[in-house]
């Protein structure tokens, strides 16, 4: 019986398919999902290449080598000081990925209230809170 199923299974299950959907919506773009992770960071603005491979270092992937392949396909533009923006054709892209990645996330709280998926989140979020003190994290 599925409800008798541990909360750590239902976690598990949920980020694997969550990964598999992603996945897909990026590869729709020939990206992978380092190339959305760069790709997004840069959507704020200008940003200096070294921040960005140092916000993304916990991510598997070399953030350099994306952002050499996203300048490749003229998304990014690298100014000789070490900057990045994305080009119009880059910015057009995030939009593309954006939206996918938000249909994403929709289906993924459809039948689910607004403070339904809030709570769901304090919730994980403060499980997440007690294992790390439990392990010293914390």
């Amino acid at each position: 019986m599925d409800d008798e199923r541990p909360i750590g299974w239902w976690v598990k299950r949920l980020d694997t398919l969550l990964e598999e959907a992603l996945d897909s919506v990026v590869a729709g773009e020939g990206l992978t999902r380092r190339h959305w992770q760069v790709l997004h960071s840069l959507a704020g603005g200008t940003d200096r290449e070294a921040d960005v491979v140092t916000a993304l270092a916990d991510f598997p992937g070399d953030a350099g080598t994306i952002l050499a392949d996203l300048a490749a396909r003229g998304w990014v533009d690298r100014t000789v000081a070490g900057s990045l923006h994305l080009t119009a054709e880059g910015a057009a892209a995030h939009d593309r990925v954006s939206r996918a990645v938000g249909r994403v996330r929709r289906h993924t709280a459809d039948g689910l209230s607004r403070q339904e998926y809030e709570r769901t989140v304090l919730v994980l979020a403060r499980m997440v809170e007690n294992v790390e003190r439990a392990l010293g994290r914390g």
